[in-house]
């Protein structure tokens, strides 16, 4: 275990960026990704990467854009100037003082070899900065011409904002980037690795941090930095301790962070569509409208899946959108458990005290933890799948549900996947405890199984099929009475295994029974 925090994944993106930066001419790129992913992590890495390995680096100015006014935005680009030393190779006599002076600027420096970094780039598009991209437009076709060294990159948080910048066909600066890289969360295998080096390994730890915090850096840096959260051996105290400390105490990193994020991207109904969506689903649009009656949810559907991407519209496998079938998600794990479960117990402390609310956070996060780990199981199951590890997936990863007349003829599936080459279909049932997976249990995934193969499913007739449970963690004498009757079993341990190749997370291979494999 370490508390030093360090930079963690993004390989492909560092990569991709270096490739340009050691490319001796001018560049023109943009980085994309939702606050706190890490974003301007990146280009700083990449930029000590190159000061490390290249000597031919140039220095580099990095600004944050305010939401304000062109003087403020002057103002924000003159500081910095001053204090990276760096006024000296301004070609103008005039201070810089407004929009025009800030574009100037910008290709002066960039003409004498600095890389510029403008951070929050999607405020440009908004009230008196909007006039900023087209200023920046002759600028960037004049480096891109003449430049043999230097670059210039935007870095932006709202997506629909940097694309109506950059990706809109009548956009000033349409058709000049040199590189685009988006900026995701976490993969799996990046959050298994954290948390086992600093000190959250154990399943139960995990699950409650993805649950919280999905796989954005910021997020985990701020638990990797409270001091003595590693060292509370029970789970309960544990969780505790994380809600408390960093969700409701006075001086939590995160206690404003839910509220700041929201206030940046909704107004109006948006906000009441979304919060509906994160205390009903996965809910249909029949749930929403019962739940937000007057409320026409069309259009704020559409911007909020669409546009703003904070909900996730999932159809079940090998349905179109005319059968209406659709279920709704808050697409962001954080916002998600920010709006369930942080914002409500945030609102208790007022007159109840933090202990208390935190226990009732411990106990909410159970629900929301098995959705989270419905994600992580997917998640995984194609990351497997492209590093080769695991089940090979030739077509997406999905889940299965009808809508049924008759509440006794429901089907509902976690995980539907296959492989076409070698004509394999798995089935996957998720649960939070390993003990759900009774008898019960069992008997009804498989014949949901069944019920599925024999209507939607018919195109598999013929295949192998294969029966997955996933649970957080299975004990060795569970997972052996469940092979023995012929189910196979996967736990966070071992996808570590298979992920990270880690020896502690070891359990052998995935087994598969002979009952599952067809053989007698």
């Amino acid at each position: 275990m370490t508390t030093n925090w360090s930079f963690y994944g993004r390989s492909e993106q560092l990569g991709a960026i270096l490739e340009h930066l050691r490319q001796s001419r001018w560049f023109f790129g943009t980085i994309r990704g939702r606050r706190r992913i890490g974003k301007t992590a990146l280009i700083q890495q990449a930029l000590q990467t190159m000061s490390v390995d290249s000597s031919n680096l140039g220095p580099w100015l990095l600004i944050e854009v305010p939401d304000s006014t062109p003087s403020d935005f002057a103002t924000v680009f003159r500081s910095a100037l001053e204090a990276a030393g760096l006024s000296n190779l301004i070609e103008s006599p005039q201070p810089v003082t407004d929009l025009p002076g800030v574009a100037h600027a910008v290709s002066s420096l960039c003409g004498a070899g600095v890389t510029v970094v403008l951070d929050e780039f999607q405020v440009c598009r908004r009230g008196t900065l909007s006039g900023f991209p087209s200023l920046l437009k002759a600028r960037v076709d004049r480096l891109q011409d003449r430049s043999p060294v230097g670059g210039l990159i935007l870095l932006g948080s709202v997506q629909t904002e940097m694309e109506a910048i950059l990706d809109d066909r009548q956009a000033p600066l349409f058709g000049r980037k040199t590189f685009d890289i988006s900026v995701g969360p976490w993969s799996i295998s990046t959050a298994l690795d954290v948390a086992r080096m600093h000190g959250a390994g154990d399943p139960s730890r995990f699950l409650t941090l993805r649950t919280l915090f999905g796989g954005v850096p910021k997020y985990w840096r701020d638990y990797a930095e409270a001091d003595g959260l590693a060292e509370i051996p029970v789970w309960s105290r544990w969780a505790w301790q994380v809600c408390q400390r960093l969700f409701l105490r006075v001086d939590a990193p995160l206690r404003e962070e839910g509220a700041s994020l929201l206030g940046r991207e909704l107004r109006r109904n948006y906000l009441a569509v979304l919060r509906a969506v994160a205390h009903h689903g996965p809910c249909t649009h029949a749930d929403l409208q019962v739940a937000l009656p007057g409320v026409s949810l069309g259009p704020y559907l559409k911007t909020l899946v669409r546009d703003l991407r904070l909900i996730a519209k999932h159809r079940p496998v090998f349905t179109s959108a005319r059968q209406r079938r659709a279920r709704y998600v808050v697409s962001d794990p954080f916002l998600l458990a920010w709006l369930r479960v942080i914002q409500p117990a945030r609102q208790a402390a007022r007159i109840i005290p933090a202990a208390r609310v935190a226990e009732g956070m411990v106990r909410r996060l159970g629900t929301l933890e098995g959705h989270a780990f419905e994600r992580i199981v997917t998640e995984a199951t194609e990351e497997l799948s492209r590093r080769g590890t695991g089940f090979a997936v030739t077509d997406r990863v999905s889940g299965y549900w009808n809508r049924p007349r008759r509440a006794d003829a429901s089907v509902e599936l976690d995980l539907v996947a296959w492989n076409g080459d070698d004509e394999v279909v798995r089935f996957g049932s998720c649960k939070r405890r390993f003990t759900k997976h009774n008898a019960r249990a069992l008997q009804r995934f498989r014949a949901h199984a069944e019920a599925f193969l024999s209507s939607t499913g018919r195109r598999f007739a013929g295949w192998r099929q294969e029966f997955v449970l996933f649970a957080p963690e299975f004990p060795d004498e569970q997972r052996a009475r469940l092979e023995a009757k012929g189910w196979m079993c996967q736990d966070l341990r071992d996808m570590q295994r298979l992920l990270l190749g880690d020896e502690r997370g070891e359990r052998g291979p995935l087994r598969t029974s002979p009952k599952i494999r067809g053989e007698d």
